[in-house]
């Protein structure tokens, strides 16, 4: 395992007991630095007032002490930065707060008001096509929701560009074969790749958690990203310490054969300073 890990150096994407972990931010920090890790960077869940979910107040202040504390405990040993996962429903943080940010869609506002998950459980996401009028009206929903948020949202990097995918194994609710599903979701990657203005993550996350055998973004959106010379970074979104390295070394060795740019927290950092 340790010559499988060589090439992995960081991971960008980490969650912990303060949103939706099991896991530490001490317990994450020390699994990385026992991986062999240079750099780990915390991305805890945003405040999400549309649905009351992610790290409120309280837990913020926390999160950003236990991870403050952190860097000063692995100085010399192991870089660890401060980001945070910004839903688009989410209020902006405070300028210069974050080392960075990760920009996601995890909820879609409904044509009735209703608030949807897009990654909370099967029943919701058949809820919310019905709600959208059909399949084709809800996935153009999500990829709008995702232009508007690249394109409005100071983000460094892109999370899980496709995740209303999760639960769509087999084309249980929709075709992503489809002309209709490619062109929709090949716009809006093509349309914020270019000139790295955001870097797009490969995010193993379903994977891991036994939902998809594929990352996201599915593999054959991976030939928009070489053909706009995109940057990319991969990343677990890890919930678990155990599972902090999950597939990195596999996406990073496939990616790179591909012909993919990929980069780490600290170039991403020190790009858009």
């Amino acid at each position: 395992m340790a010559a499988e890990l060589e090439a992995v150096c960081s991971n960008a994407h980490t969650h912990t007991t303060l949103c939706d972990g099991s896991s530490t931010p001490a317990e994450m920090a020390q699994a990385a630095w026992q991986l062999g890790f240079k750099s780990l960077g915390f991305s805890g869940h945003s405040f999400c007032p549309a649905d009351g979910y992610g790290m409120a107040p309280v837990a913020l202040a926390q999160y950003c002490r236990e991870v403050l504390a952190l860097r000063e405990e692995y100085r010399g040993r192991l870089a660890i930065y401060l980001g945070l996962e910004l839903d688009s429903l989410s209020e902006l943080p405070e300028p210069g707060k974050f080392d960075y940010l990760i920009g996601s869609v995890h909820n879609l506002l409904g044509p009735t008001g209703r608030v949807w998950p897009i990654d909370a459980a099967p029943a919701d996401t058949q809820a919310a096509i019905a709600d959208f009028g059909g399949a084709q009206a809800y996935v153009q929903a999500y990829f709008t929701a995702f232009d508007e948020m690249l394109a409005a949202r100071p983000v460094q990097i892109a999370g899980h560009f496709d995740l209303l995918c999760k639960y769509n194994a087999g084309g249980r609710f929709f075709d992503e074969s489809s002309v209709e599903y490619k062109k929709i979701a090949a716009a809006v990657l093509r349309r914020h790749c270019r000139n790295n203005k955001v870097v797009f993550e490969i995010n193993t996350g379903a994977m891991c958690r036994g939902y998809l055998q594929r990352p996201y973004p599915d593999y054959w959106l991976w030939e928009i990203l070489r053909q706009e010379k995109a940057w990319v970074i991969v990343n677990s979104d890890a919930h678990s310490a155990a599972n902090l390295a999950y597939q990195l070394a596999e996406q990073t060795a496939r990616a790179k054969n591909f012909g993919l740019r990929v980069v780490t927290i600290e170039e991403i950092i020190n790009q858009t300073r």
